[in-house]
């Protein structure tokens, strides 16, 4: 049975402080590099564990440092066991099969440009 699975990085427990206002291209790029570092992290964990077969999918970085895949439940134990990920998950997989279906996907470079028209003007 397949379990999708959410992981996120582990942070330490500090109070919160906003940050200044930054610039919103910049921040997106960030956020992107922060969610394909996770998802490098995340692969060569598989690899290193010979977990590589138990992941059937695995979604693309986005905006926030989220990744899904869609794994056994021994490749949930493992994942669950690494201190570097938070993992949970959702249910199995095959309890909704037409969530699953394939969707066409939007890479964050696509919305970079249109991240200029919410810039503010001076």
């Amino acid at each position: 049975m397949w379990i999708e699975t959410i992981i996120m990085p582990r942070e330490e427990s500090e109070p919160y402080v906003p940050s200044p206002q930054r610039d919103r291209s910049n921040l997106l790029a960030s956020t992107v590099e922060e969610s394909r570092t996770l998802r490098d992290a995340v692969l060569r964990f598989l690899s290193a564990h010979h977990l590589s077969d138990a992941v059937k999918w695995m979604s693309e970085p986005g905006f926030l440092p989220i990744i899904t895949i869609h794994c056994t439940e021994f490749a949930l134990m493992k994942l669950r066991e690494a201190a570097e990920f938070v993992v949970g998950c959702a249910a199995p997989v095959d309890t909704y099969p037409t969530l699953v279906m394939p969707q066409p996907t939007v890479t964050p470079a696509v919305l970079l440009p249109a991240l200029s028209v919410l810039e503010p003007r001076v």
